[in-house]
């Protein structure tokens, strides 16, 4: 019964004549593929199968980037966690520009500041100076995008044992077993 549901649900849609835009939102309006119109909050008339629209939500965003574990000029080792904010500022700019914005984003800002933390040694390396620096590297505008920062959630100074976290020792012949 949910699957017929679903079915009329997909069929009232395909012949859906109006849509609505909210106020937290910007739509993208393109007709037969070729005139694309950025609108804001409001209703809007479309014609079925010669319109397509793509709506977003203008929110701040935040998105939480992956532990890194950096070895520094000097040799030392960093772990640090990131998050990422930003908020859409034009529709249009950002769905020329990026794929996945999110993805991108984290994959830039996490580049930066790898690039940061192996061009210096530790004692030059700040929470605030990596802000610095990836919020300078990223211009927002570029993308349709305003708002945009990253921070620093997690740093850390660590030591690490690759021998271990790699699994190089099974290749070596090293016993690791526990001792009984």
């Amino acid at each position: 019964m949910e699957m017929i549901n679903q079915i009329f649900g997909f069929i009232g849609k395909l012949f859906e004549w109006w849509f609505i835009v909210m106020p937290w939102e910007q739509a993208l309006h393109i007709r037969k593929g070729k005139n694309v119109r950025l609108l804001g909050a409001g209703i809007y008339l479309r014609v079925p199968f010669i319109d397509t629209v793509y709506t977003q939500t203008t929110r701040m965003r935040v998105v939480d980037l992956p532990m890194q574990t950096i070895s520094t000029k000097d040799g030392n080792t960093l772990s640090l966690k990131s998050v990422i904010g930003y908020t859409i500022a034009d529709i249009q700019v950002l769905y020329n520009t990026l794929y996945h914005p999110e993805m991108t984003l984290s994959s830039m800002a996490m580049g930066y500041i790898g690039e940061f933390t192996r061009e210096r040694e530790i004692r030059e390396i700040t929470p605030p100076e990596i802000e610095k620096f990836v919020n300078s590297k990223i211009i927002a505008s570029d993308y349709g995008l305003k708002d945009l920062h990253i921070r620093i959630t997690t740093f850390a100074i660590v030591r690490t044992y690759r021998l271990i976290q790699d699994g190089s020792y099974l290749g070596e012949g090293l016993n690791m077993a526990p001792i009984k």
